[in-house]
Parts: structure tokens; C-alpha cells; sequence
């Protein structure tokens, strides 16, 4: 995974909620980058029911391959397809993944812009507070305890940058975690008020149940790279998730197409969305994260999915409800080894 937004110095983005006081910084625990983490695997999930669409319909074949090579004619001239002999290095299949959630938040920087936000916001709090244990309270504190990846992006807007940051933790911590950063937190008029935070928090919380192109060593995604690009999509899905949806994502078909956008890993997950919520959906919703080489091939892939106005993109509103997509750079991706989950060997 990857990179985590910064705020100012002393003002660390999560001081304890109550008081809104500053958080003294903790000594910084040790930190490594994903790919040399070994990690023992998750089990995968067996409930496959908890992420079935809630009202599959009938679709046409032209339909369902709106996830297949057939997108590939729309990137034309942005693409280059694998030869045979490449093609036999193109990630295929899936790993299931299990037991661990992640917290995805996004805000726009003001005229304090991502660069300084990350400096001297976000690093502090990551580097220290983070697993001191008292960053925003006892009971946030003791969640943001557990969380062992954090991957900070940017937005790469002209003005008022968007940055965003994702938390992988245990199941059970990310609930507490998801409450911290609901817009109503009182703490976040702190950010307003020194001009780190313009407009609302955005934050959804999503279960993983599969990744493309896993590390084989630790069975979770490869580590980003600073300037790395990615894509933050949900939506709901109008076919049964694991029965259609599952298959279509990860077929050959998928696979060459990802490969040619330049797409190195995939994680897909299930989410539960509210009622007032901008992601939501009657069918359901779920999360992707696409890791690319660069942000200009994640954002031209994000592009065609949100336009959806050429063939056979002009399609996807028969298969993805409510499409939300956004397309970022990679900032850092720090994994905390000492707090990854304990687990059991793959089955």
C-alpha cells in the first residue's frame, strides 16, 4: 500500500476529538515499506452471501464485457498491448483476503495545498501518534493502535489539491476508525480553522474480499511507490457480486486490459453505504483500489469509466450502478510490521 496526507506541525491532525488539544508525538515506531514485509496469509472469506447484489438482472453479453478486452478499443492510443511471450507475465487469477478492513478518507487542502499538509500534518501524526494511543481519545486511540498500512495520495488538482489517505487495520478497529473521520467530529474544525481543510471529510470504510497480483510473499498487494498512480472506484454492482461480477474482473480478457492500462494490482471490496451518502446504491456497493505505474495512466483510466461516452464505456450504466471514480499519486505507503495481524496459514 501506500501513501498518508500531512497537516500542520504541532497542530496533529488527530489530537485527542474531546479537548482538540495537540497530541504530544510518541516515539516513532519502526517502519519498512510493504514489499519487505513478510506476513502470514489471511483465510480467505467463505461468506460469500455477505457481498451478493441484492437485485441481480438479466444482461446482455455485450453488457458484461464492459469489463473484458473489448474496453481496450476506447485506450487506442494510450495503450500497448502484450506480445505473447509478455503476455505470459500478466497477473492473472485472484487471492481471497480476510479479517482486515480499510478506512478510506479524502479532503481538499485550501491554498495550504498536499505537499506542506503532509509535512506538517499528516507526518507528524503518522510518524508518532498514530500507535501512541491517545490520538483522538481513549477508544479511537486504541483502534488507531492496530492500524499496520497507511498509503497517503494526492489529487494533483491545479488548486485546492484533494489528498487522501487509506488505513488497513483489523476488522474490528475500523469501525471506531471510520467514526473519527465523519465530517460531524468536532475536531475537524481545527483543520477549517488553519486552513489544512476546505469543505466536507469524505470517508467509507470497505472489507476486502480479493486482490489482483498480491505479494506472494505476504499474500497482500505489492507496496506502492511514491509517484505511483491510483484509482479509488465504488459503485454498486446490478449482477451478482461473486456469481458475474468476480468472474468478469479477473477474466483473461480483464486481465490483458488491466495489464495494458498499465494496472499492477487490484483490491476489490464489499461496502456498506448510508442512505445520504454519495456512493449509495440499491444494489450492492463495492470498493476498488487499481494500483498503476504512473498517475497519468490512472488518471486516463479513470477518465473513461466517469465520461462513460464512447463505446464500450457508454454501456457500464447496465452493469454499475451510482460509478464513482477518482484518480490520485501516490505520496507514501508505510506498513508497520509490529502491528500486523496474527494469522493463520492459507487453506
Amino acid at each position: 500500500h501506500t501513501p498518508s496526507p500531512t497537516h500542520p506541525p504541532t497542530l496533529i491532525m488527530f489530537a485527542t476529538c474531546q479537548s482538540l488539544r495537540a497530541t504530544p508525538l510518541a516515539a516513532a515506531p519502526k517502519r519498512v515499506e510493504r514489499r519487505n514485509v513478510r506476513a502470514t496469509r489471511v483465510h480467505a472469506s467463505t461468506k460469500k452471501d455477505d457481498v451478493e447484489s441484492s437485485d441481480s438482472v438479466m444482461l446482455s453479453r455485450r453488457a458484461l464485457g464492459v469489463s473484458s478486452v473489448a474496453l481496450g478499443a476506447a485506450f487506442a492510443q494510450n495503450l500497448t498491448f502484450a506480445t505473447p511471450a509478455e503476455a505470459k507475465k500478466i497477473i492473472s487469477g485472484y487471492t481471497d483476503l480476510a479479517g482486515v478492513d480499510a478506512t478510506i478518507a479524502f479532503h481538499k487542502t485550501g491554498t495550504v495545498g498536499a505537499d506542506e499538509w503532509y509535512k506538517t500534518v499528516f507526518a507528524p501524526f503518522l510518524n508518532g501518534a498514530l500507535h501512541s494511543g491517545e490520538a483522538g481519545g481513549h477508544e479511537t486511540g486504541a483502534a488507531f493502535k492496530t492500524v499496520f498500512n497507511v498509503v497517503v495520495m494526492r489529487g494533483r488538482e491545479a488548486e485546492n489539491e484533494t489528498v487522501a489517505v487509506i488505513m488497513v487495520s483489523p476488522s474490528e478497529s475500523a469501525a471506531k476508525i471510520v467514526k473519527f473521520f465523519d465530517d460531524k467530529n468536532p475536531f475537524w474544525q481545527t483543520g477549517r480553522d488553519a486552513g489544512w481543510l476546505l469543505g466536507p471529510i469524505t470517508c467509507y470504510k470497505t472489507t476486502p474480499f480479493l486482490c489482483r497480483g498480491p505479494d506472494p510473499k505476504t499474500g497482500f498487494p505489492p507496496g506502492f511507490k511514491k509517484g505511483n498512480g491510483a484509482q479509488l472506484a465504488v459503485f454498486g454492482s446490478k449482477i451478482a457480486v461473486q456469481k458475474d461480477w468476480v468472474p468478469a474482473f479477473t477474466s483473461a480478457d480483464s486481465d490483458k486490459l488491466h495489464d495494458a492500462s498499465g494496472i499492477f494490482t487490484s483490491v476489490a471490496g464489499s461496502l456498506e453505504t448510508v442512505k445520504a451518502s454519495e456512493f449509495k446504491s440499491r444494489f450492492k456497493s463495492v470498493a476498488v483500489v487499481h494500483g498503476f505505474g504512473t498517475y497519468k495512466q490512472a488518471q486516463t483510466f479513470n477518465a473513461k469509466f466517469v465520461a462513460a461516452s464512447e463505446p464500450p464505456f457508454d454501456g457500464i450504466s447496465q452493469i454499475l450502478d451510482n460509478f464513482q471514480g477518482r484518480a490520485f499519486e501516490v505520496i507514501s505507503d508505510t506498513t508497520f510490521p509490529e502491528y500486523l495481524p496474527k494469522a493463520g496459514s492459507r487453506e
